[in-house]
């Protein structure tokens, strides 16, 4: 197996601007902004390694049962991210260097976005809105067929019906519902109101509780932009770790189809990049 070429990032979409990030060996290190004691250089090297051995292990297992195809190809994903290294990397959502990287430069260009938009809004602040569609869910086997793409042209459509049309910088995320055995895709959005208990009143017609205690629409208020980095980290990948080794490969393997940015909804803003830096500008 040619290890080298399975390193190669193959992007179909803002094929530039995830360049321009993984050429850019910033992202990859420390400094500004800080992700968290949880989400360091050294955590995401460890991860790394961590992960290696947990598809290493997937790979024999369905080999040994004479699933071939699906032993080659989580072969492959481990192939690609030990091969993954500075000037080299491989730009893969499953690799906790690369998403890390993306993650923080998406944190950096919303944060100066954001202050830009504040001044523009008087009487307004900044909330983060989390939706959770709860009859989407995904088994393990069923993420074959996960197409984020759809997810977030279904939710900007349903937005939209629903009469919004303000800047939203959203990202989608997945966690594992372990009683249920069950991926659920939901949404994380910071967008600007001055009322926080309508724009959630809003959101809960779009999303509807199934059961007495759901929560499928949450509006929290923010003091900072602290927020930002849990809204575009993607998926909970220390739980993840904790609580679902056994389905993870299954996960990464959909992952890899993804390129990194297709993770974010924008709303009335698009993105770029220039010198290594994802640029978040408002459509007029």
């Amino acid at each position: 197996m040619n290890g080298h070429r399975s390193n190669r990032p193959s992007f179909k979409t803002h094929v530039h601007v995830h360049e321009e990030i993984l050429l850019n060996e910033y992202w990859f290190g420390g400094g500004r902004p800080v992700m968290g004691k949880q989400f360091t250089a050294a955590k995401a090297a460890e991860r790394r390694i961590t992960l290696l051995g947990i598809l290493g292990r997937a790979a024999r297992r369905h080999r040994k049962l004479g699933d071939d195809r699906l032993g080659s190809r989580l072969e492959l994903l481990n192939q690609k991210l030990k091969a993954c290294r500075p000037q080299h990397r491989c730009g893969s959502l499953p690799c906790p260097e690369c998403s890390r990287a993306f993650q923080r430069a998406k944190v950096a260009g919303q944060i100066i976005a954001i202050r830009r938009l504040k001044g523009t809004r008087v009487g307004k602040r900044v909330v983060m809105a989390n939706v959770i569609p709860l009859w989407m869910t995904y088994s393990p086997e069923q993420l074959t067929h996960l197409d984020v793409r759809n997810l977030n042209r279904w939710l900007k459509d349903a937005l939209t019906r629903g009469g919004f049309k303000r800047v939203m910088l959203g990202s989608v995320d997945f966690s594992w519902e372990a009683d249920r055995g069950l991926y659920q895709p939901h949404w994380h959005i910071a967008m600007f109101t001055s009322n926080r208990e309508a724009l959630q009143r809003r959101l809960k017609l779009i999303f509807p509780s199934l059961a007495r205690g759901d929560r499928p629409a949450v509006v929290s208020k923010s003091y900072s932009l602290g927020f930002l980095p849990y809204k575009d980290k993607a998926v909970k990948i220390v739980e993840l770790l904790r609580n679902n080794r056994r389905g993870l490969p299954y996960l990464l393997l959909a992952l890899d189809r993804l390129d990194p940015l297709e993770l974010m909804v924008l709303m009335r803003l698009r993105v770029s990049a220039q010198n290594g830096e994802l640029q978040f500008k408002p459509i007029r």
